[in-house]
């Protein structure tokens, strides 16, 4: 065996199997290799009687094995950080805020292992949101920080950690903020498996991109940000649906819905951040409002998992009744999702509410 070849060897992993083919001839060869193993073709071309060039030497072309999406871990720390999460923001979403809250602390006297700790203090930051005290997330996710190098699931935590940020300036109005903070940890969707945890970071990046488009004049930019958000909310569906079986149950529900909810917002052209309510362009085709109607339609039909998406449902359908010209519908419905808001101890979502309604009030003089 030539020198070349065994140097060759030496770089591969151990766990590999080489296999080599020597290949005279112009046509075409299928090799199947099993899972794990690297290809090696020796190829040279055939060599024509009487024509002018001679074969010389040989090419080797090495094919890595195909990398597929990661594993997911299964261990009992993932599967209790991921019960905290979803078991928690579903009592949040409920609208059971101090309940909730009560709930956490307890836990966090006697969950004491860092991945545990830091699956509680975002399942508080999330609560927290939703209250809108936004300085308080904000202090919530400074500890996670501290703690996350002694983590476990260190990966899945720091995109969590990004997912909460960029939600939180979202909700705080701050999009152009929550944007760069979700870019920064989309890369580690690659390094993750697909599933509800994953699913929720390309929402809020869908809405963000949703933030965006609302506010473009020229039509061509407003569309191709559109399909942006449009891609990442149906990959979001798509995700939630790798999720465990067993796993993140109220999610699985949750993330369809909140999704679809963002496709609303997105074809009618607005704004889902918590502060001055804006419609954003008025620039919207009437094809995307049937789009929109469509959707809230089927939401309709299939009815809310929580009290936090039945708000934001709420909204959806106040956007819809502006954009066709029932104002009173919309300014009505405006002021049943401030009542809803204050109901269930969404501060954040009141501040909101307030603010379409009091958009909504010149058109109902």
């Amino acid at each position: 065996m030539q020198a070349s070849k065994v140097n060759m060897f030496h770089k591969l992993s151990l766990a590999e199997t080489i296999n080599i083919t020597d290949v005279q001839g112009d046509g075409n060869l299928t090799v199947s290799a099993g899972s794990g193993s690297t290809v090696i073709i020796t190829t040279c071309l055939y060599h024509v009687p009487g024509d002018e060039h001679s074969c010389t030497h040989c090419r080797a072309l090495v094919l890595p094995k195909p990398v597929g999406k990661p594993k997911r871990l299964g261990t009992k720390t993932e599967k209790s950080c991921h019960m905290y999460i979803d078991n928690l923001a579903m009592l949040t979403g409920g609208g059971k805020i101090l309940k909730c809250r009560s709930i956490i602390a307890k836990l966090m006297k006697t969950k004491t292992d860092p991945d545990s700790q830091v699956s509680l203090r975002y399942a508080a930051s999330l609560n927290t949101i939703y209250e809108g005290d936004f300085k308080k997330v904000s202090r919530l996710l400074r500890e996670v920080q501290a703690i996350l190098p002694d983590t476990v699931n260190e990966t899945e935590h720091r995109l969590w950690w990004g997912n909460i940020k960029s939600l939180a300036k979202l909700r705080e109005g701050k999009g152009d903020a929550g944007i760069v903070f979700a870019k920064e940890v989309l890369p580690l969707l690659d390094m993750l498996a697909p599933g509800c945890i994953t699913a929720y970071l390309l929402i809020n990046h869908a809405l963000l991109l949703t933030e965006i488009a609302a506010t473009q004049d020229d039509r061509e930019d407003r569309q191709h940000f559109m399909k942006m958000a449009e891609k990442d909310f149906h990959h979001a569906i798509e995700h939630a649906e790798y999720e465990h079986p067993k796993q993140m149950l109220h999610s699985q529900s949750r993330v369809p819905r909140f999704a679809k909810i963002g496709l609303a917002f997105l074809y009618l052209g607005c704004k889902e951040s918590a502060g001055n309510f804006k419609l954003g362009t008025s620039d919207v085709s009437l094809d995307d409002i049937k789009r929109a109607k469509n959707v809230i339609d089927a939401l309709d039909r299939d009815g809310m998992v929580c009290d936090s998406g039945q708000f934001q449902f709420m909204v959806a359908k106040t956007c819809l009744h502006y954009r066709l010209g029932s104002y009173q519908q919309a300014y009505d419905l405006a002021q049943e999702a401030k009542v809803f808001a204050t109901k269930h101890s969404f501060g954040g979502f009141v501040k909101f509410a307030d603010s379409i309604v009091q958009y909504l009030q010149e058109y109902n003089v």
